[in-house]
This record gives C-alpha cells, sequence and structure tokens, in this order.
C-alpha cells in the first residue's frame, strides 16, 4: 500500500473512534410539556315527568290528604355543590273555563323523601317544602350529581283539606311549577 493510502485509513480509523468516543459520552437530553386539566362547568336539571296530579276521589282522600310520589321526577348533574329550588309560577292554582275559585299554592307541600334515589344522591341535603309559594324554597342539595334521578313526592296533607278542598267547585286546578338549581 502507498504511504497515502495508509494515511487516509489512519485519519478515517481515528475520524471513526472519535465518533465511538463521543456518542458514548453524549449527555441525555430532557424535554417538557405542561398537562392541562380543564374542568367546564356542568349544571342541569331535568323534570321527567311534566305533570303531576292530586286527586281526591274518596272519602278517605277527604279525610286524610293526599299524597302522590313521584320516583325519578328530576334528573340533577352538577359537578360542584348544588341546591335544587322549587316555586310555583302563581300564588293560587286556578280552575276551568268559567269557575272563577282557586286553591292557594300554599296548600301544597312537596317533599324529597329518603328513598333509594334519594339516598344515593353525595352529600344529600333533603328536605321538605311545607307550603308552595312564588318564592324559590330549597328541597335538595348535595356536594355533586351526574345525571342522578332524584325523587319528589307532592301532597296536600289532610290540615289543609278543609280550608283549601272543601267547598271548592268540582274542578281540575292547575299552576305551574319551576325547578331551578343552582351552585352556591
Amino acid at each position: 500500500m502507498t504511504t497515502n493510502k495508509l494515511y487516509t485509513l489512519a485519519i478515517t480509523f481515528v475520524s471513526f473512534l472519535g465518533i465511538i468516543s463521543s456518542t458514548a459520552d453524549a449527555q441525555p437530553t430532557t424535554g417538557t410539556t405542561n398537562l392541562h386539566v380543564v374542568i367546564n362547568p356542568l349544571l342541569s336539571i331535568t323534570v321527567q315527568q311534566p305533570d303531576v296530579t292530586l286527586t281526591f276521589a274518596t272519602l278517605a282522600d277527604y279525610q286524610n290528604g293526599v299524597s302522590t310520589p313521584m320516583t325519578g321526577h328530576l334528573t340533577i348533574t352538577s359537578i360542584l355543590p348544588y341546591t335544587v329550588s322549587l316555586a310555583a309560577n302563581a300564588a293560587t292554582l286556578a280552575g276551568t273555563g268559567g269557575n272563577t275559585q282557586t286553591v292557594n299554592a300554599s296548600a301544597v307541600s312537596v317533599t324529597a323523601p329518603a328513598t333509594a334515589n334519594n339516598t344515593n344522591l353525595p352529600g344529600n341535603n333533603l328536605r321538605t317544602i311545607t307550603s308552595l309559594s312564588t318564592t324559590p324554597a330549597p328541597l335538595i342539595g348535595g356536594s355533586y350529581a351526574l345525571a342522578a334521578p332524584a325523587d319528589v313526592t307532592y301532597s296536600i296533607p289532610q290540615a289543609n283539606v278543609a280550608t283549601q278542598i272543601l267547598g271548592k267547585e268540582p274542578d281540575t286546578y292547575t299552576v305551574a311549577l319551576t325547578y331551578s338549581i343552582t351552585n352556591p
């Protein structure tokens, strides 16, 4: 071999050793990233049954009052602590047609009973509204709920029958009710 070829071969070999040496001595590199968890508000209430009927049909109904339990009446969703409130849209339930008589909304009580659905609500705070009013009153509270069913019972207790039911024209008396949900 010629000297130039040996010289070129020696330089190539030394360069190759340098690459191996620098690769073996390379320091690890790092990279960073930011992880973001975005929590958007989620708050809703749905009334599952649009009509509730309290019917006075028998002697026992007039003597004892009436009650209508509504299983799964509400569906509650909130990622934060919440309060569900209820208000009547008017102070009285109006008769139909030419019937001008009314029944006071305050004769009706509404309860969030201690049923399986309601006691399964995390941090449940179940209440009774003893007299419906046009002012929203708290009925159910909790720490959070994700599409959770809630039961509600509507009633006209025996104590209100004599003053609000007896002596009224037989008819269907109606008022709209509004449920609202808020994060305190």
